[in-house]
């Protein structure tokens, strides 16, 4: 009988693989969307939006800073304590983390956003959305042959 050695995982195999799991996956979403609630909570600081001086203006400027983020978390949070019971949740956050994705990229185009405003909350929602993916559409493992499955 052939006895391969233990692959040992390194530190960023270690990191993904926890990072999958459903559970984790949740909790960091709800974090994400409690941080966004955050940083439009403090909208006049310089770390999270740097308005200074200037104001948010206009009929539905209102709605910009409404905390729409913090549904999404709770949610997030509630599923986490069952995620089996609720897969099609994580289809909800690939539609979260496009929109985010997306509209970044549309306010950096417009001019609306510097590049560096948008660098961290682009890849936090990349990074997010390509666990989410995996989630979804996990890969398959090698196939172990038929002496394996004895």
């Amino acid at each position: 009988m052939d006895q391969q050695p233990a692959r040992v995982e390194s530190p960023p195999e270690q990191f993904f693989r926890i990072a999958q799991q459903p559970r984790i996956l949740l909790l960091m979403l709800a974090g994400w969307d409690i941080l966004a609630a955050v940083a439009e909570f403090f909208a006049s600081g310089a770390f999270f939006l740097g308005l200074g001086e200037r104001e948010l203006n206009g009929v539905l400027a209102g709605r910009v800073l409404s905390w729409q983020s913090i549904p999404l978390a709770v949610v997030y949070l509630y599923v986490s304590r069952r995620p089996a019971a609720y897969p099609r949740i994580f289809w909800l956050a690939l539609i979260e983390q496009s929109a985010a994705i997306a509209a970044n990229i549309y306010h950096f185009g417009a001019g609306d956003l510097a590049l560096r405003s948008i660098l961290l909350p682009v890849a936090v929602s990349a990074a997010l959305l390509a666990l989410v993916i995996l989630n979804i559409f996990p890969r398959e493992g090698p196939n172990p042959g038929p002496a394996a499955t004895r």
